[in-house]
């Protein structure tokens, strides 16, 4: 899909010299938190300085502090990597790691020394390198927690050709419990970052949204990474995560996503299997969206699995405390979680890059874009006299070209002799809706209205000649009254017995279930 651009060119074997060289002061007697002599600008280190030619074309590191800690030693070790992924590899773990020692605060950056320096000094002290390049990265990640004490942490990693800084800082002490929380969010967080720095790039969240919620209220993860293009651009993304919501952006040179998941209304979730077959339709959904419109794989697969990411995290029935009584927490009947899909309320999209492929006709645009979502309501006086709606719509608006001639390609140019190929236009929309009511805790209504349009245009060209121009549309809708299948007494069960009936009912819930989830042709 896309890819990740090298840091502005350097040489490589100079930093190389000098992470050597750091190497070699933590290698010496001196303990590892010793801070070197402020009354130099740099630490003279000629009997371990090497051979002359290396001398000559070494370029030594100069640091914001000179204390040294696991965190600058690994940047040093980092600082020759020609990409974000290799510059910030386990730097956002060692960050985190400081906590579990005590550290709250760290600031720290790198950069190359400028031209004298001699190549055979570590240039360990704060010899005029300021903490400017601290959010100002041209890679850089930005993590922030905030404690359920109120304690805001926040961490950066930044890089650019010349720099590499870290920083972190505590609102406030930390508790053991949150220090404790905080420190096992450190393989998470790196997950996270080396999904993002690799290319293709990879929305690794899964470990962040197993934050402890005892002690952690909300996390806020953002990122950008250079991407190798002309013109040059970046990837983006931004996470964020509390007690009520799970939300992911991300922008990239194929496209971007957004998808927000709200975990705020518990009683409307069904349970761990019932959410499982929800999430296979939809799957299968997406892909079925993706191969009517065309879409980039890659950009699709990033899609499907932060949609399915965000879900995992959320819970399910078994997770709902009875005897509540305030409205949207009562704990729901059988036949009422069947009209629901059991999955938290959403709403996703994803949208291609355009493309102009065809120089002749700049308006026909290759293009991919796909919304979807769904929202709950529980209300109502009491359980007995609830209403519940869940409403599931989505929307798909695609274009593409195609040879006239299957399994060819097309290489469309302003000559005439290359202008033959179908032009592809499609705008679908699907929704779902299921709709209980009760009076007096009894059924008073249920029913489920689905509803889908398709509409494809081609246009077909001959050496650049419109020969036909072909819309077909296609429209269907479907209205369903439940009160009697979702009766607790049902006509030719007499010859049951008590489990027999039990058994029966969850069946047919579950067949009707089915028929709840949201496709693209509703209604049909």
């Amino acid at each position: 899909m896309t890819s990740v651009s090298p840091i502005a060119s350097w040489n490589a074997g100079t930093v190389r010299a000098a992470a050597t060289a750091a190497s070699r002061v933590e290698a010496s007697s001196l303990p590892s938190n010793t801070s070197f002599d402020t009354s130099s600008s740099i630490v003279a280190l000629a009997a371990a300085a090497g051979p002359r030619a290396t001398q000559a074309t070494a370029a030594p590191l100069q640091w914001e502090r000179a204390s040294r800690d696991q965190v600058s030693d690994l940047m040093a070790k980092n600082f020759a990597a020609q990409g974000a992924s290799g510059r910030f590899s386990g730097l956002g773990a060692a960050l985190l790691d400081q906590l579990k020692g005590g550290a709250t605060q760290l600031s720290q950056t790198a950069q190359r020394a400028p031209g004298g320096v001699p190549a055979d000094t570590y240039a360990g002290l704060a010899t005029g390198v300021s903490g400017a390049l601290h959010g100002m990265g041209s890679d850089k990640f930005s993590l922030g927690i905030t404690t359920r004490g109120g304690v805001e942490v926040k961490l950066s990693l930044d890089s650019d050709g010349d720099g590499l800084a870290v920083q972190m800082t505590a609102s406030g002490d930390l508790s053991e419990d949150e220090t404790r929380a905080l420190g096992k969010l450190a393989t998470a967080f790196q997950a996270a970052i080396d999904g993002m720095a690799q290319d293709p790039p990879q929305i690794s969240l899964g470990g962040l949204m197993q934050f402890d919620s005892k002690q952690l209220a909300s996390l806020d993860l953002r990122a950008q990474v250079g991407l190798n293009t002309e013109p040059p651009s970046v990837q983006t993304l931004s996470f964020q995560a509390d007690a009520t919501q799970r939300k992911v952006s991300f922008s990239g040179a194929a496209g971007s996503l957004d998808v927000k998941v709200d975990a705020g209304k518990p009683a409307s979730l069904g349970s761990a299997e019932q959410q499982a077959r929800a999430m296979k339709s939809y799957m299968g959904q997406f892909d079925q969206a993706a191969t009517r419109g065309h879409a980039d794989g890659a950009l699709m697969t990033l899609f499907k699995d932060t949609f399915s990411t965000l879900h995992s995290t959320v819970g399910d029935a078994s997770q709902l405390s009875l005897g509540g009584t305030a409205p949207g927490k009562w704990q729901l009947a059988a036949q009422d979680s069947a009209l629901l899909t059991g999955l938290a309320d959403f709403s996703a999209s994803v949208s291609q890059t355009p493309k102009m492929e065809n120089p002749m006709r700049l308006s026909e645009q290759d293009a991919f874009a796909y919304e979807v979502g769904q929202s709950t309501s529980i209300g109502g006086r009491s359980i007995d006299e609830r209403a519940i709606s869940q409403k599931q719509t989505s929307s798909l608006n695609a274009s593409f070209h195609m040879p006239l001639v299957a399994g060819t390609s097309l290489n469309l140019t302003t000559a005439a002799e290359s202008q033959n190929y179908t032009y592809h236009q499609i705008d679908d929309q699907a929704s779902s809706d299921a709709n209980i009511v009760y009076q007096d805790g009894k059924l008073a209504k249920a029913t489920l209205e689905q509803s889908s349009s398709q509409s494809t245009r081609i246009q077909r060209y001959e050496m650049g000649k419109l020969k036909s121009d072909l819309t077909t549309p296609s429209e269907h809708s479907l209205l369903r009254d439940l009160v009697s299948a979702l009766a607790p007494y049902q006509a030719g069960q007499t010859h049951l017995n008590a489990e027999q009936k039990a058994q029966q009912r969850t069946l047919m819930l579950r067949e009707l279930n089915d028929d709840v989830f949201l496709k693209a042709d509703a209604g049909r």
